[in-house]
């Protein structure tokens, strides 16, 4: 009886252990190199920073051969510059672009036309803070902390006016009942 014990034991192991030297057989034979980036989508269009505010510069990128590179445009830009080769290995082009003072908050549609294809991204106008209307720390009220004379037009202050309790608690509160207490 114990015979069989010992070879089922045996045989177990040697069935469990199969998978595993089979995982460290293929685990040893990985590749070395890194995969390959997915291919960039070209033509394409992009703007940076993505969020920006009116009166602000942005740069526009457009990955599209020089001689196929049409017309850039957006209602909220008005004024492109001249656009540069900014990388050979794919032509990527980029150009300031100048967002109008008085454009509104929200999105906006960027396009650029490469031969026969037009591209798109929005490019979001963010709301501009309003200016604060002094830098000065606000000013104390007028009162000087002093009670008002008898007979004055303004009501006293009161301590304590206001509060929900009369004594503070103090300590954990107590909740009793449950099943645990006797």
């Amino acid at each position: 009886m114990i015979g069989r014990r010992s070879v089922l034991v045996v045989a177990c192991g040697a069935v469990l252990a199969a998978p595993t030297v089979a995982y460290a057989q293929d685990a040893s034979t990985s590749p070395t190199s890194s995969p390959a980036p997915p291919p960039m989508q070209y033509p394409f269009v992009a703007v940076s920073p993505a969020k920006s505010k009116a009166g602000e510069d942005v740069l526009v990128s457009v990955g599209c051969p020089v001689a196929d590179l049409g017309e850039v445009k957006s209602m909220v830009l008005d004024r492109v510059g001249k656009f540069e080769v900014t990388s050979e290995n794919p032509v990527i082009q980029g150009a300031v672009a100048h967002i109008d003072d008085k454009a509104r908050p929200g999105f906006y549609a960027v396009t650029a036309v490469c031969k026969t294809k037009t591209v798109t991204i929005n490019l979001e106008v963010a709301a501009v803070a309003p200016p604060s209307s002094s830098s000065k720390p606000p000013q104390p009220s007028a009162s000087t902390g002093k009670p008002a004379p008898p007979g004055s037009s303004a009501a006293p202050v009161r301590p304590g006016v206001g509060r929900q309790v009369s004594k503070i608690p103090v300590g954990a509160p107590q909740t009793g009942g449950g099943p645990f207490s006797f």
